[in-house]
């Protein structure tokens, strides 16, 4: 799930959901965002470097995170469905 967290400053605007691919590459980054916070993230939109990950999670059957980039204005929060637990645990 994508969401549009409203105006984006920077003069820059993102208002269209991310891509399918968009979206992968998207969820690949906070991957990698997670194994390391410190390292530079590309913007799944531009590519460019800079994107801020923020971890937004509603634990323990979601996970939201809030992605903004300064160059191209993106300004979304994701949402990583996780599994529920299992019957009889």
């Amino acid at each position: 799930m994508v969401t549009d967290d409203g105006p984006v400053s920077h003069g820059h605007t993102m208002t269209a959901d991310l891509s399918a691919e968009q979206l992968r590459v998207a969820f690949q980054t906070i991957a990698s965002w997670r194994l390391d916070p410190d390292a530079t993230a590309p913007c799944p939109a531009c590519d460019q470097p800079g994107l801020t990950i923020i971890d937004r999670s509603t634990r323990p059957y979601t996970e939201w995170y809030a992605l903004a980039c300064p160059v191209c204005g993106l300004d979304k929060t994701v949402s990583m469905p996780m599994a529920g637990p299992l019957r009889g645990e």
